[in-house]
């Protein structure tokens, strides 16, 4: 069992420390490092119009970015990073604010439009302008959703239309912004995104790590059972660090808690592996550690005995996303069980057993896709 341990803090330590070296990188290549050529830009512009139109009917899925399913900022991300291969940053908001911002009447096909659809002033939805007032884009609600073709001029989107942007901007364009320097000159010193195939960037800039999520858990802790009577029962308060990789429906994670448990008067640190199912429900299991002698709450005298292993298994819920910044909110519920037995090892009654083990956890969850700081 200590090697057990040993290995889950190298591991839990190791994911804290990359996440901290990724902080600082910033967060996509702007519009200058995707200069190309006049003859390159129009490729792009081309090759990218006719890719995205391949996902046509595409499903919406919050938080995908495909390859079968999309939410609106996954879907622009993945048809920029797997057709032309430009890395853009994960999130509608933070792509407005890495583009570069073009006038109405200079948007070509390929650039970005961006909308304000919830009612604040952040930028919440982005397509990609197709000419001639339509834009192609994964819509989450209406009368359509997925992947459709709008247009600008129909009323919902007129009336929520914020801005346009450029990713895609040729060599040509900055040298007549900055006459000092030739466009030979300013070719000549340049790692152009076009040299790249899509693999090739992607490779680059995310491997396996675009698909990693790391989120934190904030909660207090309760049941309804204490010492042979049910009433309402404080029962501490925990936290809990989490890394889990996108492998579709289906996503394995593993995390740790530290656990104050009020009703049995011990400190607990589980280690747990899980499952995520879809985007709202997490299934776990793991080992328990536990600092301090327990006992049946609500009856001091009763002591009792933690078990490691089997420790705790439970499940998690959660409510939609809030996003704020490069960080997502959501409310978690989580119901679990942590095994407790007599001190001879023997089991307890169901009721003590239910009364000692048995916690709901309400609180705040935060999110971070690590492809969203890299």
């Amino acid at each position: 069992m200590n090697m057990q341990r040993k290995k889950e803090y190298a591991i839990f330590i190791a994911i804290c420390t990359l996440f901290l070296m990724m902080l600082p990188k910033v967060c996509a290549q702007t519009s200058l490092d995707n200069a190309i050529s006049v003859e390159q830009e129009s490729k792009m512009r081309n090759k990218l119009v006719e890719y995205s139109k391949e996902f046509l009917g595409s499903p919406y899925r919050r938080g995908a970015t495909g390859p079968a399913t999309f939410d609106c900022s996954g879907y622009v991300f993945s048809m920029y990073r797997e057709s032309i291969g430009i890395q853009l940053p994960r999130m509608s908001s933070n792509i407005y604010k890495k583009s570069e911002k073009i006038e109405d009447s200079d948007r070509q096909i390929g650039d970005l439009v961006f909308f304000k659809t919830t009612g604040s002033n952040e930028i919440s939805h982005v397509g990609i302008y197709l000419g001639n007032g339509d834009f192609i884009h994964c819509a989450s609600d209406g009368s359509k959703t997925g992947v459709i073709i709008s247009n600008m001029n129909n009323g919902y989107w007129k009336e929520h239309y914020a801005s346009s942007g450029r990713y895609i901007k040729s060599s040509k364009k900055i040298v007549a912004q900055d006459s000092s320097i030739s466009e030979e000159e300013f070719l000549s010193n340049k790692t152009v995104y076009a040299s790249l195939s899509p693999s090739e960037s992607s490779k680059k800039n995310y491997g396996f790590l675009k698909n990693i999520y790391v989120d934190g858990t904030f909660a207090f802790d309760w049941n309804f059972l204490e010492s042979n009577s049910f009433k309402l029962c404080f029962r501490g308060v925990d936290s809990m660090i989490h890394a889990m990789y996108d492998a579709g429906d289906l996503k394995p994670g593993f995390g740790t808690y530290f656990r104050y448990d009020n009703g049995t008067g011990v400190v607990q640190l589980p280690f747990v592996f899980s499952l995520t199912i879809g985007q709202y429900a997490r299934i776990f299991a793991g080992p328990v550690v536990t600092l301090g002698t327990p006992h049946i709450p609500g009856d001091s005298d009763n002591e009792i005995k933690a078990s490691i292993f089997p420790g705790i298994l439970g499940a998690c819920f959660t409510t939609p996303s809030i996003k704020a910044g490069i960080f997502e909110f959501s409310l978690s519920q989580d119901i679990h069980y942590t095994v407790f037995n007599k001190e001879n090892n023997s089991a307890l009654s169901p009721f003590n057993s239910f009364a000692s083990g048995l916690v709901f956890s309400s609180g705040v969850r935060i999110t971070l896709p690590l492809q969203n700081i890299l």
